[in-house]
């Protein structure tokens, strides 16, 4: 699932050990300079959300799946 970050101050390793609290196989991709972040878990949207807020993280989560760079939206075709 992927989010935009309204604020947050935090680097990926932060959100990814917050997330792995929730499932001990969450990875993160974060994409600091668009504000945005893809999380990959088991866990659900609203138990992510609550996560990054407690991490001081604005949050919202996106309808539609946008490319982040080194994330696995990536269908290839850039370049």
């Amino acid at each position: 699932m992927q989010f935009e970050l309204s604020t947050c101050h935090n680097d990926a390793a932060t959100i990814a050990a917050a997330m792995r609290t929730l499932d001990a196989h969450a990875t993160v991709t974060l994409d600091a300079a668009h504000g945005r972040l893809e999380v990959l878990t088991s866990a659900a949207a609203a138990q992510v959300l609550d996560k990054l807020q407690g991490l001081g993280c604005g949050a919202r989560l996106l309808e539609q799946p946008v490319h982040i760079s080194g994330g696995s939206t990536c269908c290839g075709s850039c370049g």
